[in-house]
């Protein structure tokens, strides 16, 4: 495995684990509609499939599942740290990550 690999598994799980807070309350019953229906919602759900995607199309077998899980695992543990930034920062960093792999892939 080459450095580059290390490095875009690392910006996905980043990716992931960023745009999980935004998109994680789409599966909740008790989402408001407005938080539904919002742009933030909306790009984070692209960013976060788009990453699981991503990730599951790796050419490693060691990274397969390796990748999605910290990325999950990295989200939870920031949807419960008591750090609160804002989602617009958390979905612009992890658009950039996702740019940033995309360009190392490419």
């Amino acid at each position: 495995m080459i450095p580059f690999d290390i490095v875009a598994s690392c910006s996905l799980s980043l990716a992931i684990a960023l745009s999980w807070g935004g998109f994680r309350p789409i599966f909740s019953h008790s989402a408001d509609e407005a938080l539904l229906r919002s742009p933030v919602t909306t790009l984070a759900s692209s960013i976060c499939l788009t990453s699981f995607g991503m990730a599951l199309d790796t050419k490693s077998i060691g990274l397969l599942g390796l990748v999605p899980a910290s990325g999950l695992l990295l989200g939870v543990l920031l949807d419960k740290s008591s750090v609160n930034t804002p989602k617009v920062l958390n979905l612009g960093l992890a658009g950039a990550l996702l740019v940033f792999y995309l360009s190392i892939t490419a």
